[in-house]
């Protein structure tokens, strides 16, 4: 009885719907908890956490009780009875408003559950049959009642008059009536041959509850000594398993637990309740329910184990919801295969009878340009000179298909051009067919069987400058990086930090240079930024500030023009802080503040002064930013005095860009703050920020938050290509300056700035959303172009179209102004004499143990690669991500994203000098990102090989093994393998083609259109078996220099036209052995040629082989 204590409480009705419980009971098959309010709603509650069930509406009057059996709830209000499902489907309404009227309560009779009396404060009693949900008889009585108990062999009741009525539950014939309180019977409970009441008195003219709890013995029907309760009892119930012990409620919430035999032991709680409405014990007696007046269910109970019932059936829950996925738009581009459908076991619809299938006429051919230029017009009639290529009257059209492509604004896949351009004529650039507004639209890459590979990339790209692919994660950030690199002291800086000893994995700073060496070596190729945004994707900080595209997060994310420029601001101060531990040293220290090179390049230093006004004390604080939000005043129109777009400030002060660039820098305010430099208490501060130096970048956010600041920038004009900074006695001073200034017109601390370019949101819709920049480039013959980059796609651009603000899809996010000193728009090439290449001579394994044996061997400073250098590189990978692929209704597979693959190994052998055909590296790359496939059969790679813990390989980073490769890169390394375009595009690095001796090229007949794998030219010209049980990069490696060598041996003994005879010998033998070289057994041995090889195979017994079998190979051998 001791250890009672509230578990669990639960609002029982909706939010804003709260009204008291008038009936509660405990489920007796599931783990269910019923409720019924004054509203007439019914919920229930699943376990102890009493989680919701069901809840609905079942009656229009207060619920008076509820009993529960194995086949539904049974619920009453005042004229109705209503059985329900426990799912909450109703099964009937049981109603007679001639007979059935003030009903209060109901039990089960002696057939169980499948019958029950039900009474109510007006005479009679009604017998009901569960199952079939009608009256069986009425049974007339001389009282009313308000509670009814089954126990033992009688129902017990208590009537209106404060008695109880023993009642007979077969014939439903009163036996006894036992006189129990004056005023009213309020509850009782009865279990075997105990009865216990509780009820009121009445005094002078109110009622009052007693402050005793009655108890019968209903074998004699004498009462017993009666238990005191002096709160007054005004529920009672008795536990289902303890036989003499019994639960006590007053209406306030003090309940006692007590023995009624042995009153002393008794135990006392008090609930946390207003007015208790309600009482019931669980059929396992390990909880009890307490409802209140406000809506609210308690549950007590002496542990959060136990359960309602003892042996409960499962509750049966509502099936989960399905996940309907994402609305997909049905346009041209979209296939119908893309939009799943259920299963189905009846005809579709969409199965046509062939005689409702009719073919739609193709479009006719555009009427040749030679055909209009000879036309005379006759009365608004055309005429020509017959053509006579075809046939007369006969219109000549393209297949549709050929016909679509050739019009489309995307372009065609390279494994179809040398077709269809044979048809419609040269083919079309992006810069030739679209004008500058279609040209800001979004661009994505389509992928055919063949990849990525087979994508028209140069259709978007005629300029000599890199566009970055979009099939990433993050990717937003690609017309960021793109202005970054056009500034040439952001691009020096980041060279010069990652040509030194910087090994930090996460350093973006590193990742920047890599990628701006990448851009500028790629001639208008296109690139990717995928190490970059890896390393991005890895630092906790840029999650936290939601700079991260995740495609299954369903968290809110930024909009995107916001995330660009708290990316812009991340990213600077990340890079300033990655060089700041490396350049700390060297740094110059002026007035007590070290200034580093990032300081140098675009920092804003400024002093901010805090004045108290009543002491006139002052604080200083010195700080450098490196990304300024520009802050716009409120405006004022002096005319109307409503805000406007061509107005001024509240001060009077002309909105130009200018104005609002200073007032972004500088700013005054006066503010209430603690003083605590002498008055020790709440004063007046006026806060002034000065700026104390501006350096050659000025990075800028143009922060659009409001309407108003948008309409600013619809002004013409607006935005200065150039303007002057000088810093004086009163301040930064800003003033716009003709475009044909180069040099300040006052001042010697003034600089002139030019706009170098911005990033542009662009908003056309939900689905095309994205960053584009406009940069301003210089060209050799001094003059400057604007050029569009939105994405991969690069065009140049007219200066009106770029500097126009007053589109609604085009906002500006970010700009660049940069200093116009002569050198500040150089482009260094000194940290290519200053690199770091300690790493190419040190070991650099994470794992490295002297009793573990690694397959290469270090450089030697005696062997320092120089330009010219020849070197065998191999890569293998492994996948992160399957690639993703539709089957379309026509059978055909189209892929919609290819895998997704990270290096995983990296062997590059020397190519010249004694130690010939000896790798100097191969590393294995250590991952922390989740690996879906090694690709062993591929790659040679296992499971455990990359993992720190358990790898005998040569563990490293990726960072330590791509910069490896980028120093040899860099020092004009030569590099010899075999389908390299595929592994440096997977690596993430951009090699000149002069750099680059690829074999699978040397040895390829374009005629023939089939390039030669490794193994086959291995077996045919060097006689050698290569990857017969997986891939060994080291192997690979050695393969394509020594067929490189081939290559050079064949060409110096007969020429090239000795070379063509042996690649026609070798792709006719080719034919022969469908190019796959023939398996040979480890007890066989290899011969001098091919020939000898394929002879070998050809005489080779094969059991079961008969005499006729053996003379037909032996001719075969002889041809």
């Amino acid at each position: 009885m001791e250890g009672w204590q509230e578990i669990y409480q639960v609002a029982a009705q909706p939010f804003g719907f709260a009204t008291a419980i008038s009936a509660v009971t405990f489920d007796t098959s599931q783990e269910l908890l019923w409720t019924g309010d004054m509203n007439g709603r019914i919920a229930s509650f699943a376990g102890s956490s009493l989680r919701k069930y069901t809840s609905y509406v079942g009656h229009k009057s207060p619920v008076q009780q509820i009993l529960v059996n194995d086949r539904g709830i049974l619920s009453l209000d005042s004229d109705t009875l209503r059985m329900t499902q426990r799912r909450g489907i109703s099964r009937y309404n049981l109603k007679d408003e001639t007979k059935m009227k003030d009903l209060t309560c109901m039990s089960y009779t002696s057939r169980g559950t499948s019958e029950v009396v039900v009474a109510g404060q007006s005479p009679g009693l009604f017998r009901v049959n569960v199952d079939r949900g009608s009256i069986v008889n009425e049974v007339p009585s001389d009282d009313g009642f308000t509670v009814l108990r089954r126990g033992g062999r009688l129902i017990c009741g208590g009537s209106t008059r404060g008695e109880v009525v023993l009642i007979d539950p077969v014939s439903l014939q009163i036996v006894r009536k036992i006189p129990a309180h004056s005023g009213g019977l309020a509850d009782l409970d009865t279990h075997d041959n105990v009865l216990l009441t509780c009820g009121q008195t009445h005094r002078g003219t109110s009622y009052l509850l007693d402050p005793l709890l009655n108890i019968y013995d209903l074998r004699t029907f004498r009462p017993q000594s009666p238990v005191p309760f002096p709160a007054g009892a005004a529920y009672v119930r008795m536990h289902p398993k303890m036989s003499t012990t019994c639960l006590v409620s007053s209406v306030t919430g003090q309940l006692q637990m007590l023995d009624f035999f042995n009153p002393a032991h008794a135990y006392l709680y008090q609930a946390n309740i207003n007015y208790v409405t309600g009482l019931e014990f669980s059929t396992s007696g390990d909880y009890f329910a307490l409802a209140g007046n406000t809506g609210s269910v308690q549950i007590w109970g002496t542990s959060e184990s136990s359960q309602f019932t003892e042996f409960g059936r499962q509750i049966e829950w509502n099936d989960p919801i399905m996940d309907t996925g994402p609305s997909i738009k049905c346009t041209d581009d979209v296939p119908f295969s893309k939009v799943g459908m259920p299963y189905y076991r009846e005809k579709l619809l969409s199965a046509w009878p062939s005689d409702m299938v009719f073919n739609v006429a193709r479009p006719p051919e555009p009427i040749d340009p030679e055909i209009l230029a000879t036309m005379k017009m006759v009365d608004f009639v055309g005429y020509a000179p017959f053509p006579k290529r075809h046939r007369r009257y006969v219109t000549e059209s393209l297949p549709y298909s050929n016909y679509s492509k050739a019009e489309s604004k995307t372009p065609m896949f390279r494994s179809e051009q040398d077709k269809i351009l044979t048809q419609i004529g040269t083919a079309r650039t992006m810069e030739a067919t679209t004008d500058p507004i279609e040209s800001f639209k979004k661009v994505e890459i389509k992928y055919s069987k063949f990849g990525v590979e087979d994508f028209d990339f140069g259709f978007y790209n005629r300029t000599p400058y890199a566009g970055l692919e979009t099939h990433l994660q993050n990717s937003y950030t690609n017309a960021l990086l793109q202005l970054y690199r056009f500034t040439p002291l952001v691009y020096n800086f980041a060279l010069k930090h990652v040509s030194g000893s910087c090994r930090s994995e996460s350093c973006l700073l590193c990742e920047l240079g890599f990628l701006f060496d990448m851009l500028s070596k790629a001639e208008g190729q296109h690139c990717r930024a995928y190490n970059f945004v890896r390393t991005l994707s890895s630092i906790p900080q840029a999650s936290a500030l939601g700079l991260l595209e995740d495609e299954a997060s369903t968290n809110k994310q930024l909009p995107l023009g916001a995330m660009l420029q708290s990316f812009n601001r991340f990213m600077m101060e990340r890079i300033g802080q990655e060089n700041r531990s490396k350049e700390i040293e060297s740094s110059e220290l002026i007035n007590n503040n070290f200034v580093t090179q990032l300081d140098k390049v675009a920092g804003v230093t400024t002093l901010t002064t805090v004045c108290c006004g009543n002491c006139n004390s002052e604080t200083h604080r010195r700080a450098t930013t490196y990304v300024t939000d520009l802050l716009y005043p409120k405006l004022h129109d002096s005319s109307s005095g409503r805000g406007t777009a061509n107005g001024s400030d509240n001060k009077g002060h002309s909105t130009n860009f200018c104005n609002i660039l200073r007032q972004s820098l500088e700013s005054k305010t006066h503010t209430r703050g603690w003083c605590g430099e002498k008055c020790r208490r709440y004063q007046m501060l006026t806060t002034t920020k000065r700026v104390q130096s501006l350096a050659p970048v000025m990075v800028l956010n143009a922060a659009i938050n409001t309407p108003a600041s948008r309409q600013l920038w619809n002004q013409k004009n607006f935005l200065p290509m150039k303007f002057q900074a000088d810093i004086g006695t009163d301040g930064l001073m800003i003033k716009q300056v003709p475009e044909s200034t180069s040099s300040p017109l006052e001042g010697n601390g003034s600089e002139i700035y030019e706009l170098a370019g911005m990033v542009v949101e662009v908003n056309f819709g939900p689905a095309d959303n994205h960053m584009v920049s406009l940069i301003r480039i210089p060209h050799e013959d001094g003059s400057k172009h604007w050029y569009l980059f939105n994405d991969f796609s690069v065009r140049q651009f007219p200066a009106s179209e770029a500097l126009k603000f007053e589109y609604v899809w085009k906002t500006p996010t970010s700009l660049i102004y940069q200093s116009c000193r002569p050198s500040c728009a150089e482009y260094s090439t000194q940290w290519k004499d200053q690199m770091d290449t300690s790493l190419l001579y040190s070991e650099a394994a994470i794992n490295f143990d002297e009793s573990l044996r690694f397959e290469y061997s270090c450089l030697t400073k005696q062997e320092a690669p120089q330009a010219g250098t020849l070197l065998a590189i191999d890569a293998e990978f492994v996948a992160l991500q399957q690639e993703e692929t539709e089957i379309r209704s026509d059978g055909t597979r189209h892929l919609i994203r290819p895998s997704r693959l990270s290096l995983a190994r990296v062997s590059v052998v020397r190519g010249d000098g004694p130690k010939a055909g000896v790798a100097f590296i191969d590393d294995y790359i250590t991952t922390k990102d989740n690996i879906v496939d090694y690709l062993t059969e591929f790659s040679g790679i296992e499971i455990g090989d990359l993992d720190p813990l358990k790898s005998k390989k040569s563990l490293v980073p990726l960072k330590v093994a791509y910069k490896k490769l980028w120093l040899l890169l860099n020092l004009g390394c030569v590099f010899v393998g075999h389908g390299l375009a595929n592994d440096f595009r997977t690596i993430n690095i951009q090699v000149p083609k002069d750099q680059v001796i690829d074999t699978v090229d040397l040895y390829y007949i374009k005629s023939r259109q089939r390039k030669l794998s490794l193994r086959f030219l291995a077996w045919y010209l060097l006689n050698e078996n290569i990857q017969t049980e997986t891939h060994d990069s080291i192997e690979d490696a050695k393969t394509a220099l020594l067929l490189y060598n081939k290559y050079l041996e064949i060409n110096e003994q007969g020429g090239p036209s000795a070379f063509e005879n042996v690649l026609n010998e070798i792709y006719n033998e080719g034919r022969v052995v469908n190019f796959r070289p023939p398996v040979v057994s480890a007890a066989d041995t290899t011969t001098s040629t091919s020939t000898t090889n394929t002879q070998a195979i050809l005489t080779k017994e094969v059991p079961g082989m008969n005499e006729e079998d053996k003379k037909v190979i032996s001719q075969l051998v002889e041809l």
